[in-house]
């Protein structure tokens, strides 16, 4: 599913913390504002399975996360620390690789997903 309004953001959270299940396995959140974009995320990473971003301040967020292709090198250090954290991933610099990583992320006894 694709949900692209902080309304839309409100309600997804609502329903999982209400109990019930996401509709989608997969949820991309895609936003033409930058409000609802930050927003999200403080929203959503309390609901979360796994976050799925960029290497950036997100890695300090207490959710397991993959991280994917940094946008600069300054965000090298953050994936770093949350796989140091436990976390989170390497950066997944390429497709294979994140996919791996998915892979991993759904195998049931994953040192990812142990708390």
């Amino acid at each position: 599913g694709v949900v692209d309004s902080h309304a839309g953001v409100l309600r997804f959270c609502e329903t999982l913390r209400s109990g019930a299940p996401p509709s989608h396995a997969v949820t991309l959140f895609a936003f033409n504002d930058y409000f609802p974009a930050v927003a999200t995320t403080d929203l959503a990473s309390r609901v979360a399975d796994v976050l799925c971003c960029k290497p950036s301040e997100l890695a300090f967020y207490p959710v397991p996360k993959l991280m994917i292709r940094r946008v600069g090198d300054h965000e090298a250090y953050s994936a770093v620390r949350a796989s140091e954290m436990g976390d989170g991933t390497f950066e997944a610099r390429e497709l294979e690789d994140a996919m791996d990583y998915v892979k991993l992320f759904r195998e049931p006894a994953s040192p990812l997903l142990v708390a």
